[in-house]
């Protein structure tokens, strides 16, 4: 079991009753430079050591109240472990790929994996309230290969053509990055295919920015018809 971790209220920024802050103001007051987290982590004086010595192609972002739940002091704990650039993403490494799940083999349409028989993945977004360092899409080309970009017409029309196709997974990104209504017109537009039984999110958002759960999300989510 992992002990509870200390929160620290200078860093904490979330949402308390009637403070009126949305998820989407506490998701654009994320941290997003590496010397900041150091600091308010009381590590500030390790951050030669602990920082990538240039740019890894993969900026930092991390929600506070995700901060809040690192160890003060610790450069090993294993929250800050996640989020934080570091040197060693800058060696050479035998055998790497930048595309270690084979994504873009996989590609169907825009936005559109489809690797497993009987399952489809659709990108949903692009956009993450947190930059996990392990991420295995961190050099996806989300310009181009978001399904949002067109309304996810070219990703529903594959779908609707697939019936062998009976779970849709959503990722990205984060699709609960996405507001609450665009996320309904997706799902609306998923439940009326047929043969689609089963509806799968990928997301870390109910973790690392909690208050992303709401009454509209919890409404859509009562709504869809897919379990």
């Amino acid at each position: 079991m992992i002990p509870a971790r200390p929160l620290f209220s200078h860093i904490g920024q979330t949402a308390s009753p009637g403070s009126g802050r949305s998820w989407q103001a506490i998701w654009r007051d994320a941290i997003i430079d590496p010397r900041e987290l150091l600091r308010l982590l009381g590590l500030e004086g390790q951050a030669d050591a602990l920082l990538a010595d240039g740019d890894t192609g993969f900026r930092l972002r991390v929600p506070r109240g995700f901060v809040a739940r690192m160890q003060w002091g610790d450069a090993r704990d294993p929250l800050l472990m996640q989020v934080l650039p570091a040197a060693a993403e800058l060696l050479e490494a035998p055998h790497y790929s930048s595309d270690p799940v084979g994504d873009m083999d996989a590609r169907v349409g825009t936005g559109l994996l489809h690797k497993y028989a009987g399952r489809a993945l659709l990108i949903a977004t692009g956009s993450c309230a947190i930059h996990c360092r392990y991420c295995f899409r961190r050099h996806f080309p989300y310009a181009e290969e978001t399904a949002a970009s067109g309304q996810w017409r070219e990703a529903i029309d594959y779908l609707r053509k697939s019936a062998d196709v009976d779970e849709v997974i959503l990722s990205g990104g984060d699709p609960l990055s996405l507001a609450t209504p665009k996320l309904a017109e997706l799902t609306r537009a998923l439940a009326e295919i047929p043969h689609l039984r089963r509806l799968r999110i990928h997301t870390r958002l109910p973790i690392v920015l909690p208050e992303r759960v709401d009454g509209e999300l919890l409404d859509w989510l009562q709504t869809i018809p897919l379990p």
